[in-house]
């Protein structure tokens, strides 16, 4: 790794100044947890550390949406009120991301920046229909998950998450990985559905895989199942056999296909748990 200096700033305006008037190649890191492993810095010169940025530590609800800063940590997601109500499946991979000290360290643009295909929270915001915001050299830019994780432009950092929360919508975020706890996903699955419980049917829905490819999976025929959909003794077993089709076209002939093959099969009845309890 070649030498560098790390520099960090309290306001966002801060960074944006000196992205724009440096000629130094840039890393940023947020919370830091994955720089050493991922050796981000082999050849930075500047390192710029958005830990202590206050302008880009926040949790607004805006009613129809929910607007979170990029340098939230995870802890505070997972203890939000607001996530646990209107984002239910961002508090529960929150909570579930690395130790209680990562999670007090890791933030939710860091691991989106990163683009670790485990990342717990990518699932969660491909189902949410999450979008990011993010500035630098050629100002600010609106952009999809799956457009985010394709890459970003030089000196570009992730400033805002943005969920839209519609009424009478629930989520759920599930996992499979070696360990109970402080475990990285080696499979999960992620659910958005507006419920009617009254005639147990699913209005509208998204689903998202995760840890079985680059960026989160969302299979059109996945979409379909959680659209007008009635819940009854046959949904779980039907999401399972679809999310086994999805892993049969997804990797077959890897490795690890026998394994998720027959571990998504548990996710489904997890998830199905998950989603109707919340909505009891």
């Amino acid at each position: 790794m070649s030498g560098y200096r790390i520099t960090g700033f309290l306001r966002l305006r801060d960074v944006l100044q000196e992205i724009r008037h440096t000629c130094a190649k840039i890393v940023f890191i947020s919370g830091g947890t994955d720089f050493i492993n991922n050796n981000a810095g082999r050849n930075a010169e500047l390192v710029v550390d958005l830990s202590q940025v206050a302008d880009l530590r926040y949790i607004k609800n805006l009613g129809t949406e929910i607007r979170i800063g990029a340098g939230t940590p995870f802890a505070c997601l997972a203890a939000s009120p607001v996530i646990q109500e209107k984002a239910s499946a961002l508090a529960q991979a929150a909570g579930r991301v690395g130790s209680v000290q990562i999670r007090n360290r890791a933030t939710i643009g860091g691991n989106i920046a990163s683009g670790s295909p485990a990342g717990d929270s990518l699932p969660v915001l491909a189902a949410l229909d999450a979008i990011i915001q993010t500035d630098g050299l050629n100002g600010p830019r609106q952009l999809t998950l799956a457009e985010t994780l394709l890459g970003l432009e030089e000196k570009e950092i992730i400033t805002e998450i943005v969920i839209p929360t519609p009424p009478e919508h629930r989520s759920a975020f599930v996992k499979i990985g070696s360990r109970s706890q402080v475990t990285i996903a080696k499979l999960s699955l992620a659910a958005s559905i507006t419920y009617h419980s009254s005639e147990k049917v699913i209005i509208a829905g998204k689903a998202a895989m995760g840890a079985i490819g680059r960026v989160p999976v969302c299979p059109f025929a996945l979409q379909q199942f959680f659209s007008q959909r009635v819940v009854d003794e046959y949904f779980a077993d039907d999401l399972a056999k679809l999310l086994i089709q999805t892993v049969d076209e997804m990797i077959t002939g890897r490795a690890s296909h026998p394994y998720k093959r027959a571990a998504v099969k548990g996710l489904a009845y997890d998830l199905t748990e998950a989603l109707f309890n919340a909505c009891k």
